[in-house]
């Protein structure tokens, strides 16, 4: 192998050394530095992405609450409203019973005059109809007529001693 000749050494030390010196030499005034402001221009837009995302969390977080707190709101608006409501129809119920109650109580009433005053008049009626039975019956046991004034006192006197 010719590169181990230690007879060529010298020469490829020359060319090695004018080679690398200019590449070393231009590596370092050229590409690294474009390298170094990429990176330096990257590290700098990821912190401002990390800064932008920070206040958007932190915008977020905000809007988060504003929310929470106006759904707590509406919640609480929304019981009261049904509170009220339900107490409007309660009072309203009650309302209704009352005024139920009232014609219930006044056809009941109505119906214990009517029934006070069948009661009587039927009571007044029973005499009548005893003395028409009493002449009835006394007409076909004794087989003769009995007077329509003496069946009525013969009623009478029977009333009279019940009482």
């Amino acid at each position: 192998m010719p590169q181990l000749d230690p007879s060529v050494f010298a020469t490829q030390l020359f060319w090695l050394a004018l080679t690398f010196i200019p590449l070393y030499i231009v590596l370092w005034k050229v590409a690294l530095p474009r390298v170094t402001d990429v990176r330096a221009a990257r590290r700098e837009r990821v912190e401002d992405d990390l800064e932008k995302a920070e206040a958007l969390r932190a915008e977020a977080e905000a809007a988060l609450a504003e929310y929470e707190a106006a759904l707590a709101d509406a919640t609480a608006r929304a019981q009261a409203a049904i509170r009220g409501a339900a107490s409007e129809v309660a009072e309203e119920s009650v309302k209704q019973r009352d005024a139920l109650a009232e014609k219930l109580a006044a056809e009941a009433a109505e119906a214990e005059r009517r029934i006070a005053e069948e009661t009587q008049r039927v009571i007044a009626d029973i005499g009548t109809m005893a003395t028409d039975l009493a002449q009835a019956a006394s007409s076909r046991l004794v087989g003769g007529t009995v007077s329509q004034d003496d069946a009525k006192a013969a009623v009478d006197a029977v009333l009279q001693g019940d009482r």
